[in-house]
């Protein structure tokens, strides 16, 4: 067991985001079962959708969120100790997880790191670049968009996580004549 921390809604939220929206409650972790595993989070993601979607969660609840986290202690046959991983437990110092466990943001399913990952890369890109945003650019310009050689492209938010990668992808894949409105 591991003395942790997580970030709980104290309130719905109003305006811009202030440090009395949230708590940081001090928790024991609870004794692993067979599957589970317990990280120790290295990223946690910050994302314009949390604010939609915090609408939805009651106060007391753990802030959702996407992390990248160590495997730290393992009852699981797929996670060994030392493993790195992207799982969806929210703002917290350490998170259980069980190896099965589904997420309903399906970006958030527990994975492991690609063994190819470069190492000479943050892993704290897989909740950026390399991750959701990244995926929701690429495939969202270039397969549904099918964006071709030539055309126009147009990015409304170019100044947000996804469209600022719209927009870089636009001009590497498409090489295309780029308007953006931030």
């Amino acid at each position: 067991m591991v003395r942790a921390k997580r970030f709980v809604i104290a309130g719905k939220f109003d305006g811009l985001p202030k440090v009395t929206d949230f708590q940081i409650v001090e928790e024991e972790t609870p004794e692993l079962k067979n599957g589970e595993l317990l990280c120790e989070t290295l990223f946690i993601s910050v994302d314009p959708y949390m604010r939609v979607f915090g609408r939805f969660i009651k106060e007391g609840d753990t802030m959702l969120g996407e992390v990248v986290g160590r495997v730290i202690e393992s009852r699981s046959t797929r996670y060994p100790v030392g493993a790195t991983v992207v799982a969806g437990y929210g703002w917290r110092t350490h998170g259980v997880v069980h190896e099965d466990e589904k997420h309903s943001l399906p970006t958030a399913q527990l994975r492991t790191v690609p063994a190819d990952y470069p190492k000479d890369l943050s892993t704290g890109l897989l909740l950026g670049v390399t991750g959701m945003p990244g995926m929701t650019a690429y495939f969202g310009l270039l397969d549904v968009c099918q964006a071709k050689a030539g055309e126009t492209v147009f990015v409304n938010a170019a100044a947000g996580a996804v469209g600022s990668l719209v927009g870089q992808i636009g001009k590497i894949k498409v090489r295309s004549f780029l308007k953006t409105v931030c």
